[in-house]
């Protein structure tokens, strides 16, 4: 989704930003070994109940794309695009629409991912990432997403390349230089309560009254589309085939 946020001030973040991509990421040598990674922690996280997708599922929705897609290559100078390629995991999916495919952990968090890379002499260059979880009720937010954009993406300018949506797409800030398979692991076993059996904490009154004015602000605009859109972590996914 596109960032619409206001400008930062030039070089209030510069030193946070170049300290963030300056980080060396272990990374495998080619765009397949990297898929075979994240399909490797993904199946070990099936086989461990972690995750209800089956590894027959895994290997169909994490794959490497045949070609870049528009928006992706748009996004790189045509000298540069050689070499260059996405990694999917799951549907591209803007809406949050539980129907279009994706992973689903046992709580009913749910999440999806795209990895853009450059394989240059034996070695991989990683360009960009999208990695966005939901979350079920009473878990704070809505929703996480990991940004890393392109190099020519205004968000450079922003000085906010690599950033966090904590519940938002409007709000952005600074987050760490992760390479994907340290994302993927983040989803799987972390971003979640430190004890599952741990109840949730109790809402303040400034959270409920919060919540209560969004959804006063919602109304009645959004209400139709809201209750079509909007499918509950108990709800049943679309059925996963493997097929």
């Amino acid at each position: 989704m596109p960032d619409e946020q206001a400008p930062v001030d030039p070089g209030r973040f510069a030193d946070l930003q170049r300290h963030t991509n300056e980080r060396l990421l272990d990374l495998p040598k080619s765009a397949n070994e990297l898929c075979r990674e994240l399909r490797i922690l993904l199946v070990q996280a099936s086989n461990k109940r972690k995750v209800t997708d089956s590894p027959a599922y895994i290997h169909k929705y994490v794959s490497v794309l045949e070609s870049l897609p528009p928006q992706v290559s748009e996004g790189i100078p045509e000298a540069e695009r050689t070499g260059a390629f996405c990694i999917a995991g799951g549907a591209k999916n803007q809406n949050r629409d539980r129907r279009l495919p994706h992973f689903e952990r046992k709580d009913g968090a749910w999440f999806d991912f795209s990895i853009v890379i450059r394989e240059e002499q034996r070695s991989l260059k990683l360009l960009a990432y999208d990695f966005e979880i939901r979350f079920p009720p009473s878990m704070g937010a809505p929703f996480l997403r990991f940004d890393l954009n392109l190099p020519g993406h205004h968000n450079v300018q922003r000085e906010l390349r690599c950033h966090l949506h904590p519940g938002s797409d409007d709000v952005l800030v600074p987050a760490p230089l992760m390479s994907p398979s340290e994302v993927l692991a983040l989803f799987i076993d972390g971003a979640r309560p430190l004890a599952e059996d741990r109840k949730p904490r109790t809402l303040t009154g400034f959270e409920v009254g919060w919540l209560e004015q969004t959804l006063e602000r919602c109304r009645p605009k959004q209400e139709a589309s809201a209750t079509e859109d909007w499918q509950p972590s108990t709800a049943p996914s679309a059925p996963k085939t493997s097929a």
